[in-house]
């Protein structure tokens, strides 16, 4: 079984990180996210006094199926979620799934210092865990 307590989130984390402009549409994003085969995309900040972003498969989803919008939402920028709850690469995966919980999200962008640096899903902890079971 994993000690999921000695485990941190650089151990787990995807370093490609699928980044999009805020001016995306909405539909390039949903084009991106199929060609690249991810879920989410993450929306950079402009400058040093500004947040990431994320905009999510789900979120796309609500828009641009739902139709759960008005009509002025066109781009990317108009929905992501701001700031993005990110995490640190040193965290304990432990208290990353905890935050994941509470948040109920379930993919952070891990950010060191003030770069973008990865991505950490409960997928990805799953997969390990799947993994360790397998032996």
């Amino acid at each position: 079984m994993i000690d999921i307590k000695k485990l941190r989130v650089r151990d787990l984390m995807r370093r490609e990180v699928q980044t999009v402009e805020r001016t995306a549409t909405l539909g390039e994003a949903a084009l991106l996210m199929n060609r690249v085969g991810c879920s989410s995309l993450v929306i950079e900040p402009l400058d040093d006094s500004d947040a990431y972003g994320i905009v999510t498969r789900k979120d796309l989803l609500n828009i641009m199926v739902m139709e759960v919008h008005d009509e002025f939402v066109s781009q990317v920028g108009d929905i992501m979620t701001k700031p993005a709850i990110t995490v640190a690469p040193a965290l304990s995966i432990e208290n990353c799934l905890l935050l994941m919980r509470v948040t109920g999200t379930r993919r952070l962008p891990v950010v060191g210092g003030e770069k973008l640096v990865g991505m950490i899903s409960n997928t990805d902890v799953f997969n390990r865990l799947i993994a360790e079971l397998n032996g």
